[in-house]
């Protein structure tokens, strides 16, 4: 038997609680298919709670509408950067989300050793590099610069280490999960 997902990629069944991480603030947030069809959801956190209905429109973007805000509308783009890591567009601003279920840790460890593989979170296209190999870089530092729907977007080393290898140019067209620069940890 298929298990059907609806228009927010939820399975329709019990509510999800899930943690969420935006600008270090953590909380509990709670969403709750509300109908069959699966796009309209009850979302609460705190003392805050809003219906959503939500679409998926072609261009991969999701469409949410919220009713109790006057019926508010935004296009929400949505790139996992690495599990549980989010890249949210909302309204020309990008944000970082961490997302677990509470179950796992939040942060995964890094690896003792080896190289990390750093790729593009989103479609787009690499507008600049900031780094070279043989460059020392730190956790957060900038490697490389993707414009996507006219946003640029920073993408950063998860590690501190040597960058080995740099595979992408100025001027290339990415796709998702393509290995921009690698990095090998200090042993």
């Amino acid at each position: 038997m298929q298990r059907r997902s609806n228009a927010a990629g939820l399975s329709p069944r019990a509510p999800k609680r899930l943690h969420v991480e935006v600008a270090g603030e953590l909380r509990v947030v709670t969403v709750e298919s509300v109908d069959r069809n699966g796009s309209r959801f009850t979302v609460s956190w705190d003392a805050t709670t809003y219906d959503v209905d939500v679409s998926r429109l072609r261009s991969g973007a999701l469409s949410l509408i919220v009713p109790s805000a006057g019926h508010a509308s935004y296009e929400v783009t949505c790139h996992e950067t690495a599990p549980g890591e989010l890249v949210l567009g909302v309204g020309g601003r990008r944000v970082r989300v961490r997302v677990t279920d509470g179950r796992r840790p939040r942060t995964v460890p890094a690896q003792a050793g080896g190289d990390h593989a750093v790729v593009a979170p989103m479609p787009g296209r690499v507008v600049r590099l900031l780094v070279e190999p043989g460059d020392t870089v730190q956790p957060g530092q900038g490697l490389a610069v993707v414009e996507a729907m006219k946003m640029e977007n920073e993408v950063v080393s998860p590690v501190a280490g040597v960058v080995t290898e740099v595979r992408a140019a100025v001027g290339d067209s990415v796709d998702v999960g393509v290995v921009l620069v690698e990095v090998s940890t200090h042993d």
